[in-house]
């Protein structure tokens, strides 16, 4: 760990020593005021001190270019109108990603000092990372986002010439190992209803049956639901949408194909009962209020899938148990291939979802169509039927 001391000169000024063994070396920084000397020797702890010497000659060659830190604040600043088109909560997200990511080792850089070499140094560390609340290393998707608002950055100081090329450009990220969804049978999702409490049942059987995501489902109000038509109807047109300091915001749905009408089941009809006044929301918390994912998850699903995957408590209660961990968007995922199994087409689906590209609802439950790989073998042989002469076998 590196350390800092005060040593005074023969004239009786001041001067800061900051020190760090390095392969059994010990390398030594000098500076004339004390806050230079603990920047520097916070840097060394978190990047090293090649890493903090490279940072510290670059910053005295180009003192008036801002650093990646201050240059990241620009970017996502508001009033800089750099960055357009994206709420106001996700904003907040993005510099919440980039305080726990490239800045931790990138920051302190010029803007225009950064070379491939420093970014691919900074993905090797982030990899290596553990994920919030979890002893897991960090996701390659979430890798990919960090990298994605790093890129974003970069590319708006190429665009006003604070650096002529973007540096983040084409990284390779290791590919890890990404969560797939979970793709509920019928039968254990039964299992998850039987131990679900049933003040809950109605919004997770909205959710199973409609394929809705969560800021849709719990933003909606009877004045969105048709009754009426057959079959019932509702109308997605509004979404919960996360604003700054943990709050959160009635917004338009994700893109502009989520803005869609849904088409609901008999049994989906039953469990969300009787109409109410047409301001109040379908699934409200206990208070009457807009439900908040996290309380839900903590309080009513893992407890409800840590029952379901009991094998002696299902065993009592004569169900199948469940032995995988679903989470509440897998319930999305869910009704997608429910749908897929039963050979609605691609299209209806993405439709029905409120994907903005047929490309992310093929890439996310194309292989689920029943009998893809025998279609496709059947129809390139009907394709090549007969370009290849046949000859007599001969012994």
């Amino acid at each position: 760990m590196a350390s800092i001391g005060i040593r005074t000169l023969a004239d009786g000024t001041a001067r800061w020593r900051v020190q760090d063994r390095v392969n059994g070396r010990v390398m030594q920084a000098t500076f004339i005021d004390q806050a230079s000397g603990e920047r520097f020797k916070t840097l060394v702890e978190r990047v090293g001190w090649v890493s903090a010497k490279a940072v510290m000659e670059a910053r005295q060659k180009k003192p008036e270019t801002p650093n990646l830190r201050e240059w990241t604040t620009t970017y996502l600043d508001e009033q800089s109108g750099l960055l357009t088109g994206v709420e106001e909560g996700t904003r907040a997200d993005y510099k919440t990603a980039a305080e726990r990511s490239f800045l931790q080792i990138l920051g302190d850089l010029p803007v225009d000092a950064i070379t491939k070499a420093d970014v691919g140094r900074w993905v090797a560390w982030q990899e290596k990372q553990l994920s919030q609340g979890r002893k897991v290393p960090v996701s390659m998707k979430t890798v990919q986002n960090y990298h994605s608002i790093l890129s974003a950055v970069m590319r708006a100081a190429v665009e006003i010439k604070l650096r002529p090329d973007n540096p983040a450009w084409k990284t390779r990220i290791t590919r890890g190992q990404k969560r797939e969804g979970v793709f509920l049978s019928v039968d254990e999702f039964s299992t998850i209803l039987h131990f679900l409490p049933e003040r809950w049942t109605p919004l997770v059987m909205f959710l199973a049956g409609t394929g809705c995501r969560w800021g849709e489902a719990t933003a909606l109000t009877w004045a969105d639901v048709n009754l009426s038509s057959s079959p019932a109807t509702i109308r997605i047109e509004k979404a919960w949408k996360r604003a700054p300091k943990g709050k959160t915001v009635l917004k338009q749905p994700k893109s502009r194909r989520s803005i869609r009408t849904v088409s609901l089941t008999a049994d989906v009809v039953h469990a969300i009962g009787k109409p109410g006044p047409s301001d109040q929301l379908v699934f409200p918390n206990r208070l009457g209020r807009k439900m908040d994912h996290s309380s839900f998850r903590h309080n009513v699903w893992l407890p409800t899938i840590a029952r379901a995957q009991d094998a002696e408590l299902c065993k009592a209660e004569g169900v199948k148990p469940l032995r995988r961990v679903p989470t509440i968007h897998d319930l999305r995922h869910s009704h997608a291939s429910w749908l897929i199994a039963a050979g609605v087409p691609l299209p209806f689906v993405q439709a029905r979802l409120g994907h903005e590209s047929i490309t992310t609802t093929v890439g996310t439950y194309g292989h689920l169509q029943p009998d893809a790989h025998v279609q496709m073998s059947e129809a390139i042989g009907r394709t090549l039927s007969g370009v290849r002469p046949m000859r007599e076998l001969t012994d």
